[in-house]
């Protein structure tokens, strides 16, 4: 009894690591399913926020082998060994269900497959050498299809993502429902050895070497949400100016998006900082800040930033090096935008899908989705509508990466038409030569468009 109490413990140990393995597989394949949907409407990336519960099994799987076994324990480290494995796989548990940060569920998730491990090597041999050598080659085994799952190559790869509903992601205050828009997000992360693999399976799979002053992954993951957001809000601005509700967006500071690796301004400024005034000068926009420091600053000056940081104004001076491209110009290592001050009179209700991570691809095909529920009768048509490309605060489409993954993801769709950036257009019919391509220039270009082939929903 007592060693079939063991075996079944170590079957619980054991299945919780085969369902992290193939969690790890199916989050690296997960735009496979993308153009699944149900009967009413609801898309793949939906049905992502509720499947993602079912990694709950995992730390439950763990707990409950240790459980299991705990009974049996005889020595008092064991006891508290098992003790704390079913308490941190609960923990974990609650954590996965109350969508923690990713950071909290990693360092308590190798936490937990430490101790189950430690465990599975100290309960393997019972005193048997065959079933310790078996253990042994179990565990190997594992550690080398997680390392070839989890292992960085040091390179990125972007691969196809999936299409997203956009009136269902965001609705304005008293809006109509709105009809078929969506966006299209692909994936762009550092890849691992399996991502080869998948790249031999799927040419639409591109590698690119990781730059060497590529900031932290936790960086850019902050930097894609603050994207995200300001895309959001951009878009709801120009989408009420164009309906007649708000004034739409005026300038107001430098906003600091990025900050190079080991250039004078790493540490010294922040992502999200608000330029408003350099020695004193101020600046409204980004080309207020090019033109001072083209005109009034040498590479080697010090500049002081009056800058915005959290709310809260600060004063931060910073050294200049000479621009790569121009070693006449003073630059301090930072990438910047405009940052818009939004008149947005009605409320909105976003709806967050755990797979949108952020950037600001969505832009365009938001403000349109904005536009069609403020405006009676909507603006597609009846037309089934696709597209990407930034939204500025002029109302130009700007370019984005991952066109051709893109158009390929939604090639897989029923849409009707792909809007997509001028300067993506040939990428986009290179990679989906039988998907409707409209290449556009701004907001206006995308609408004009919709009104000229509204007849052509009729004849569907």
């Amino acid at each position: 009894m007592v060693d079939n109490g063991y075996r079944a413990g170590r079957r619980f140990y054991y299945a919780g690591f085969i369902m992290a393995i193939c969690s790890l597989i199916a989050a690296e394949l997960i735009w496979i399913p993308a153009p699944l949907r149900t009967g009413g409407g609801v898309l793949w990336i939906e049905m992502i926020d509720w499947i993602y519960y079912v990694l709950a099994l995992i730390p439950l799987s763990w707990a409950a082998g240790a459980g299991r076994m705990l009974l049996l324990s005889s020595r008092a480290a064991t006891r508290g060994l098992r003790g704390a494995i079913i308490i941190i796989n609960l923990v974990l548990t609650g954590l996965l269900i109350a969508e923690a940060s990713m950071t909290a569920m990693l360092a308590v998730l190798i936490a937990a497959a430490v101790l189950v491990l430690a465990d599975l090597l100290a309960s393997g041999s019972m005193g048997q050498p065959r079933r310790s050598w078996r253990t042994v080659v179990s565990i190997s085994a594992m550690a080398v299809i997680f390392g070839v799952l989890l292992i960085p190559t040091g390179y990125s790869v972007t691969y196809p993502g999936m299409t997203l509903n956009m009136n269902r992601y965001a609705h304005v205050q008293g809006g109509a429902e709105g009809g078929s828009i969506e966006g299209v997000l692909v994936f762009d992360r550092p890849s691992v050895l399996a991502d080869r693999l998948y790249g031999w399976m799927f040419p639409q799979y591109d590698f690119l070497p990781i730059p060497k002053d590529e900031p932290p992954l936790s960086e850019t993951y902050a930097q894609v949400v603050a994207m995200k957001t300001d895309a959001n809000r951009v878009a709801a601005a120009i989408a009420m100016q164009k309906a007649g509700i708000g004034k739409g967006i005026v300038p107001d500071g430098v906003r600091i998006v990025a900050i190079l690796k080991d250039s004078p301004a790493d540490g010294v400024l922040h992502a999200g900082d608000i330029v408003d005034a350099v020695n004193g000068q101020e600046v409204r926009k980004v080309e207020d800040m090019i033109n001072y420091m083209i005109e009034n600053v040498k590479p080697g000056d010090q500049v002081k930033l009056a800058v915005r940081r959290a709310g809260k104004p600060a004063e931060i001076t910073v050294r200049t090096v000479p621009a790569d491209q121009d070693a006449s110009r003073a630059v301090f290592g930072v990438s910047v935008q405009t940052e818009p001050k939004l008149d947005t009179p009605r409320a909105i209700a976003f709806h967050e899908y755990m797979a949108h991570v952020g950037g600001p691809s969505h832009g365009a095909m938001l403000t349109l989705a904005f536009i069609d529920q403020l405006v009676e009768g909507g603006v597609t048509g009846g037309l089934h509508v696709a597209g990407t490309g930034t939204i500025e605060a002029d109302g130009s489409v700007g370019m984005v990466g991952g066109i051709p993954q893109k158009a390929y993801a939604v090639s897989r769709t029923d849409a009707d038409v792909f809007f997509v950036p001028k300067e993506g257009e040939q990428d986009a019919r290179s990679a989906a030569p039988d998907l409707r391509i409209v290449p556009v220039d701004n907001i206006d270009d995308v609408l004009a468009w919709l009104r000229e082939h509204s007849n052509e929903a009729q004849g569907k």
